[in-house]
């Protein structure tokens, strides 16, 4: 089995810290210097706020271990990049502004714009603590601009509110999208296939609680699956909700000691002898994406239709794209709700 890996207790069950950080640390300056700052800087120049709207002030609290801290941390990113999402689908709506607006203040075609990101160096426990001062910053500038847009009459708390709990709300399917990108665009695919977050975040799609995400192809010769041996891990803000027999002991065994007959039994998916069969078993600190082959005879189809065949049963993958998962046999009996 590929991806090995043994579970502990909630209190050890995350090993690697340090990735996890580097990647608040990338996402943090990420949203800040490509998504958040530009968009100020377009209302700066256009007087719907200006500098001295943005001079006020806001805590943070302290985490009492590693891994909650880390934790925490995370939750925090998730936090801020929702918060940009909240301000800029009002900004952006209310100034007509275009994706192309973004790149030119970010400095995508002037390198004497562009927004410089912050490098990270030291210790686990330096850069922690230097992530936490700058989540604590950042956020406050988000906050103040905010109040900055309340004050000039660009929105209001009780409209950013309602957006607040839409955002928390919905957990938007970004997995089709995904896969119809990477079958179309072979440029984002290979970027997909060897960077992971990082070519997803450029397509706009937050990864949420994922220290590293790992994509891996389905081929002819290679037939990929998804498991977490002994909890449920699972990039479920990518794909969503996570199906309820992922979770299922009997799945979390059998497609560990048979693989083969499992995903025979269970949906009637015969993988051919010439054909290896990879299980990779996911972690708290490593996350799973299969992108699956494309279906046969869709070579005419758009973006937006090729997405509709993708199901997150087959980014797992139990079932092929555009098939339809048909649990069955006594693994449907042993199911529990």
């Amino acid at each position: 089995m590929s991806g090995k890996h043994g579970h502990k207790p909630f209190e050890g069950h995350m090993h690697d810290y340090l990735a996890h950080i580097k990647a608040v640390e990338e996402d943090l300056e990420y949203y800040r210097a490509k998504r958040f700052e530009p968009r100020i800087f377009y209302l700066l120049r256009r007087n719907v706020v200006t500098f001295y709207d943005l001079l006020n002030k806001i805590a943070k609290p302290q985490g009492k271990n590693i891994e909650a801290r880390v934790r925490y941390l995370e939750e925090w990113l998730d936090e801020y990049v929702k918060g940009i999402a909240l301000v800029s689908a009002r900004t952006v709506e209310g100034m007509d502004m275009v994706t192309e607006d973004n790149r030119k203040e970010r400095g995508d075609y002037d390198e004497f714009f562009k927004i410089k990101k912050k490098e990270h160096h030291g210790t686990l426990a330096e850069r922690m603590v230097s992530v936490e001062q700058d989540l604590n910053d950042y956020q406050e500038l988000l906050e103040v601009f905010v109040q900055a847009l309340i004050r000039r009459g660009w929105a209001t708390r009780e409209d950013l509110a309602q957006r607040w709990k839409q955002l928390h709300e919905e957990r938007p399917w970004a997995g089709g999208v995904i896969v119809a990108k990477a079958w179309t665009d072979p440029e984002f695919k290979q970027a997909l296939l060897t960077t992971g977050r990082e070519a997803l975040r450029e397509m706009g799609v937050h990864q949420g609680k994922v220290g590293k995400l790992v994509v891996v192809e389905n081929t002819d010769k290679v037939h990929n699956v998804i498991v977490c041996t002994l909890c449920s891990c699972y990039p479920y803000d990518i794909l969503g909700d996570t199906p309820w027999w992922y979770k299922h002991e009997s799945y979390r065994t059998n497609i560990v000691q048979n693989p083969r007959a499992c995903v025979k039994d269970m949906f009637q998916l015969e993988i051919s002898t010439g054909t290896e069969l990879q299980v990779w078993d996911s972690t708290s600190d490593v996350r799973y994406f299969v992108l699956p082959q494309r279906p046969e005879g869709t070579e005419g189809m758009l973006e937006q239709e090729l997405a509709k065949l993708v199901t997150v049963d087959s980014l797992i993958p139990l079932v092929k794209a555009g098939s339809i998962p048909r649990p069955r046999s006594r693994f449907v009996y042993e199911r529990h709700d």
